[in-house]
């Protein structure tokens, strides 16, 4: 027996889940030939931008927990994309840094990203996919 029960409005969370999903999808598809997935990707472009990030330091820039920064960062270790060496100054402490192998891949990864923005961008029309990408921002920083 079906129950008639009140519809959510939006559906904001199946929307922006299913749309992320999409997104990531194309990162997986088309990082791996360069043995990335698209997280790993993100993690690299963090770690690009700062040399002797701490995993603590890492795990703030990139949005994520102690926990999935250290299983992060020991995958990308073992693929050869970055070293994590003990700190001179704070034993207690790992400086990770960016291998060549990972500096070699950057630059066509990014080109995965500018060609994934235009594709979005020439769907929905640059007056439209501004408004939206200043949306998710505020939906990513809601305190609820």
């Amino acid at each position: 027996m079906e129950k008639d029960l009140p519809h959510p409005k939006y559906f904001l969370a199946l929307l922006t889940f299913q749309a992320a999903r999409n997104l990531i999808s194309y990162y997986n598809r088309e990082l791996e030939p360069m043995g990335l997935t698209g997280a790993q990707a993100n993690a690299l472009g963090v770690l690009c931008r700062k040399k002797d990030l701490s995993l603590g330091e890492f795990a703030a820039r990139a949005g994520i927990g102690k926990a999935a920064a250290v299983s992060m960062i020991h995958r990308l270790t073992e693929t050869g994309f970055v070293t994590a060496v003990p700190d001179p100054k704070d034993a207690r402490k790992n400086l990770i840094n960016l291998t060549d192998k990972a500096l070699e891949v950057i630059p066509p990864a990014m080109e995965i990203v500018r060609r994934l923005e235009r594709a979005v961008e020439e769907a929905l029309g640059e007056e439209t996919l501004g408004p939206l990408v200043d949306a998710l921002k505020v939906l990513r920083n809601l305190n609820i």
